[in-house]
């Protein structure tokens, strides 16, 4: 059993007042605050939740009157094993409406009265639905690191296979992780619902100089798109920005490269979208070098594998096109 007192008062303090104002806590805090005696019968309910029957000034109240039968009896039950152990009892209850109460049942001491059963009831419903939120936020958290991970390694994979040098693997391989950090960044701003393909460009072509980055036009439908589809969307323009900015002639000869969407209705019924590459190349030997670098095994065959979809390169016309196509809700 437990003796309770205020940690101070003012002696000779009102007792009506003290009681009012002890009350507006009780109400503002959300607590429910119910004393009985050992009989059962209650002495005071305090802030007594709506979804419960309140007695009226005349009524004499019990656990089944206000809290129905089941509950009742539980509560009921509660407090006989306490009287019989003198160890505090406490469960939770999810009512009809699916709220969540917390129940803690204590036995506390009176000093003119003996012992009193003390129940204190609090409405979880609120907490618990962010825990369950939480516990499936961690999961899907959980789910997308390893498939990021699986990514990381396909990625570290094929640069390694087709790097002529250590060097070259780092240098490679330090500008697709950069690429994938920076989808991350776009599908974070959306709560994990995905990523805009216009905010995906701009976030890939900023970390490249400024007069490329002029050259680069963008325009079609701004597609939102998954997060599976943001992370190898993004890989394949880094690909193509990488390779345009490092052996491409557009800068010197200040032509534009163009970005392109298009979502189509096709036989499906998802709809199809398809993101194009326009680079203008100018010598032979620029399209040749090109074609051997664009043919690579992240553009034509882990990106659209990974999307359930289709890449398309070829070069004529003096110009580099390149073009992937995937179910818009891959």
């Amino acid at each position: 059993m437990h003796r309770h007192s205020l940690t101070w008062e003012k002696q000779e303090t009102d007792s009506d007042r003290q009681r009012d104002y002890l009350t507006f806590a009780l109400v503002r805090s959300g607590v429910c605050a119910m004393l009985q005696n050992e009989n059962f019968q209650y002495q005071y309910i305090a802030n007594l939740p709506t979804d419960w029957n309140s007695p009226g000034s005349d009524d004499t109240p019990s656990d089944l009157s206000i809290f129905g039968r089941d509950l009742g009896e539980r509560l009921t039950a509660e407090k006989e094993k306490i009287l019989d152990t003198g160890q505090k009892r406490e469960f939770e209850w999810v009512d009809a409406r699916g709220r969540t109460y917390h129940f803690l049942v204590e036995l506390v001491f009176d000093r003119q009265d003996g012992k009193q059963i003390f129940t204190t009831v609090n409405d979880l419903t609120d907490e618990r639905r962010r825990e369950k939120t939480l516990r499936t936020l961690l999961k899907e958290v959980s789910h997308r690191s390893k498939n990021l991970m699986a990514i990381i390694q396909s990625v570290a994979s094929q640069t390694a296979r087709h790097a002529p040098s250590l060097d070259r693997f780092l240098q490679s391989f330090h500008g697709r992780l950069q690429s994938l950090s920076l989808a991350q960044d776009s599908i974070m701003e959306t709560d994990w619902q995905g990523s805009s393909l216009k905010d995906l460009v701009e976030r890939q072509i900023s970390h490249f100089p400024l007069r490329a980055k002029k050259l680069i036009r963008f325009y079609g439908e701004d597609v939102v798109i998954s997060p599976n589809a943001a992370v190898h969307v993004g890989l394949a323009l880094h690909e193509l920005l990488s390779n345009a900015a490092r052996h491409g002639s557009f800068m010197q000869d200040d032509r534009h490269i163009y970005i392109s969407t298009k979502l189509q209705q096709l036989e499906s019924t998802t709809p199809i979208l398809t993101l194009s590459w326009e680079e203008p190349v100018v010598e032979d030997t620029d399209v040749q070098a090109d074609n051997k670098r664009f043919g690579s095994t992240i553009l034509e065959r882990v990106v659209p594998n990974a999307l359930s979809g289709r890449a398309d390169y070829n070069v004529s016309d003096g110009t580099i096109r390149y073009e992937i196509s995937f179910p818009s809700n891959a």
